[in-house]
Order: structure tokens, then sequence, then C-alpha cells
């Protein structure tokens, strides 16, 4: 049986930066990482709000990407 086991977490948050010479949407993502394994969904996002504060460009997004050890 395959087992996982959690091994690290970050945070991406993406910014609404303008619109190009096409008028297309031009988002800017920055990841964070060292975010605890163990942080709930209202977590991160209490998180990426504090961060988001900081920055110029409005918040269109915030994800979450796990990387897990998988074994047999």
């Amino acid at each position: 049986m395959a087992n996982e086991i959690l091994h690290s977490s970050l945070i991406r948050i993406g910014y609404d930066a303008g619109l190009n010479e096409k008028g297309e949407a031009i988002i800017k993502r920055k990841s964070y990482s060292n975010v605890k394994t163990q942080a709930t969904p209202e977590q991160i996002f209490q998180a990426a709000t504090a961060i988001a504060s900081l920055q110029v460009f409005p918040v269109t997004e915030v994800t979450r990407q796990d990387t897990a050890l998988i074994t047999g």
C-alpha cells in the first residue's frame, strides 16, 4: 500500500498588474515558501491577505502548492 508524507507547502499570490498593449490582463505571481504543512485554508488566506496589503497591485488569486513524498 502506498503512503503519502507531506513534505512542504508554498503560497502563490497572483496580482493584477494592468493590461498589455493588446488589452490582455497582466498577472504577476509571487511565491512564498516555508508555509506550515498543517496550515488550514483559512490561515493561508489570512497570511496571503496580510502579504497582499503590502503590495501595490490588487490580488487576483491565492493558491497553495503542496509537495509530498509517496512511498510504497
